[in-house]
């Protein structure tokens, strides 16, 4: 099987709006070869195949086949489509009738992936990309083992000396219901319940590979400053010791759809000269003041090109093509500002579910459209809901002026070791979407999943305090939450999550907000949330309060699903009512309206699953009644 390279068209390097057709859009290397597509699955239900020898060339080269010898092996194959997971209804169609439904899908302790692909003319070394595999993966090339990862959120990658003509790809997926896997909306139980979904297994995001020459960038990422500057970094690798010249240019900024061409000469250059050491290797740091860039903003939302590319005598050998906003985001006397101006955020809760790509778009382009639609509808940005999304959205939200809370998947059993398996997460999430203008705030964790036990022990509430403290620090640039919803402890936003039957019990804790009550009893409402009778909680924990951290009002409504109740009015004016009422309080500084689809059995979205509106007056209130 031939791949198909993505390529940067002639010219075409320098326009934002084409790179949509590449595997990561904001970050890119041409060409690039794509292995999604068809692939085969071996369910492996006792975990034995390594013993069996599933990982071996010949085995995988076997099984493409449909050789005899594989399907006697104890084993029984089948067609999937790579990047959707198996519980998708893509996969689904083809994995249920064999008895690989979602529920068996869940039982299984792991599953083999085999994909067979001719070297192009034009790759003899490279780099072996995975966008997402859900949850631990174990990748082999031929027979020989590449490596692994764990966490189902993030990016990981292998290098490669030499490909053969012909190859064996063969990835190992591991996959469980464990409380402590860092998880999100996915059931820890055999079914669906409540707000917990069918789960995610597998590759769900593309897999390709970039090329590699004698010497090449690895491991590219930024630090935003807190003066606004940009730090952008990355590994240099060579064969041999000797000097190479790294370049950054960045060009003018470019909004998406203006029309510009194509921009020819950079605004600045940096240049730095590079010694590798007796390994081959370096490290490059290259810093850039704040007063190069524009700034990005919902209004107008500014990308800047920018270009790294390393360069051995009179021959660029490696190049890089990113893209970059700066902006300033923080907390200024308990305003929210972005370059400087108030900020008023009207959100819609995110879950990031396709109807039949599940984790997955059907198409890239549906990134775009739901962006699009939440913008047409009078919203400037989204609260991700416990998924990390895909980089093509947050491309899109980027150039679309769209404002991304990005929140931390959570895990279930409180422990240490669940806490820095997150941070470790974390820290993934961040190197890969550092350079997106539009991620504004970073989520922690959501309504004290995986960190019940801060509710009576001191350490639990230290601990998040210290990893607050630490992403304070490392992630500069960014507003951070501890713990959406209620229960903060440390924060930058007092962020509140709140499913009040009737308006007038809203307007009473309204009320209570803005006179300054910050702290819940540490068990009363606790208690009540969990049996039924109300669910709310005040902002802090108690001994933990202030008044400085802005409010709002980061989930309300969940209008149409049966586990919260309402006065019984139409859709419309639920929505205008609310929104009047939120208005009345200046204290609240934003809004998150739950949600923006239909989620499986959370059939509370403005929006149906297949993305029809329900409220055609939305753009109207937010429009009319809130700040602008």
């Amino acid at each position: 099987m031939n791949m198909e390279p993505a390529r940067l068209k002639l010219g075409n390097a320098l326009k934002i709006g084409e790179r949509g057709h590449f595997p990561r859009p904001d970050l890119i290397r041409s060409p690039s070869f794509s292995l999604d597509g068809e692939w085969l699955l071996c369910p492996d239900p006792k975990a034995t195949g390594r013993l069996k020898g599933w990982q071996n060339r010949d085995f995988g080269l076997n099984a493409l086949r449909g050789s005899a010898s594989a399907l006697a092996a104890d084993a029984a194959f089948h067609r999937v489509k790579v990047p959707f997971p198996l519980d998708s209804g893509i996969n689904q169609r083809t994995l249920a009738p064999n008895g690989l439904g979602p529920e068996a899908i869940s039982s299984q302790r792991a599953f083999w992936y085999y994909r067979y692909f001719r070297r192009p003319a034009e790759l003899m070394a490279g780099v072996l990309k995975f966008g997402a595999v859900d949850y631990r993966a174990t990748v082999w090339l031929n027979g020989l083992l590449l490596g692994e990862h764990e966490g189902g959120y993030t990016p990981f990658e292998f290098e490669v000396e030499r490909f053969e003509e012909e190859n064996v790809l063969a990835v190992l997926v591991e996959d469980s219901r464990s409380m402590g896997q860092v998880r999100g909306k996915q059931t820890f139980l055999k079914r669906p319940f409540l707000v917990w979904y069918p789960g995610c297994t597998g590759i769900w995001q593309t897999v390709w590979i970039e090329p590699l020459g004698r010497v090449y960038c690895r491991d590219v990422r930024l630090r935003r400053d807190e003066g606004g500057g940009a730090v952008f970094s990355f590994d240099v690798r060579g064969g041999h010791p000797g000097n190479v010249e790294a370049r950054l240019r960045v060009y003018a900024s470019q909004v998406y759809d203006a029309g510009r061409g194509v921009l020819k000469t950079p605004l600045k250059e940096f240049r730095e000269y590079v010694a590798l050491d007796a390994m081959g290797r370096a490290h490059v740091e290259i810093a850039v003041p704040e007063k190069l860039f524009s700034k990005w903003s919902v209004e107008w939302p500014g990308m800047h090109p920018v270009e790294i590319s390393l360069r051995q005598g009179k021959k660029d050998v490696d190049t890089i093509h990113l893209l970059y906003g700066s902006r300033r985001i923080g907390v200024e006397s308990g305003v929210i500002r972005l370059n400087n101006k108030r900020l008023y955020q009207k959100l819609l809760l995110n879950q990031g579910y396709y109807e039949d790509g599940h984790y997955t778009p059907e198409s890239p382009d549906m990134f775009k459209r739901d962006i699009e639609l939440m913008k047409k509808a009078g919203f400037n940005g989204c609260r991700m809901h416990q998924k990390i999304e895909h980089p093509a959205f947050l491309y899109w939200a980027d150039l679309l002026g769209f404002l991304v809370w990005e929140e931390m998947p959570s895990y279930y059993r409180p422990s240490s070791g669940n806490m820095r398996r997150l941070e470790g997460e974390l820290s993934g999430v961040m190197r890969r979407d550092s350079l997106h203008p539009s991620i504004i705030t970073l989520v922690l964790y959501n309504e004290s999943w995986g960190i019940y036990n801060a509710l009576w022990s001191k350490k639990a509430r230290n601990d998040v305090i210290d990893l607050f403290g630490r992403c304070k620090r490392d992630y500069p640039g960014y507003l951070i939450i501890d713990n959406s919803g209620f229960h903060h402890i440390k924060t930058d936003i007092a962020d509140i999550h709140h499913y009040i039957p009737t308006l007038e019990e809203t307007e009473e804790f309204y009320a209570l907000l803005a006179k300054g009550v910050r702290e819940a009893p540490l068990w009363l409402n606790f208690i009540r949330m969990l049996l039924g009778r109300e669910n709310v909680q005040t902002p802090f924990l108690r001994g933990y309060g202030e008044t400085l951290s802005p409010l709002i009002i980061s989930e309300f409504g969940g209008y149409g699903f049966g586990l919260y109740r309402n006065e019984g009015m139409p859709l419309d004016k639920f929505l205008k009512k609310h929104i009047e009422l939120i208005a009345r309080f200046p204290a609240i500084q934003g809004l998150c309206y739950t949600q923006f689809a239909d989620t499986f059995q959370e059939a509370n979205g403005l929006f149906t699953g297949d993305r029809r509106l329900k409220s055609g007056k939305i753009r109207e209130y937010l429009a009319r009644l809130l700040p602008r």
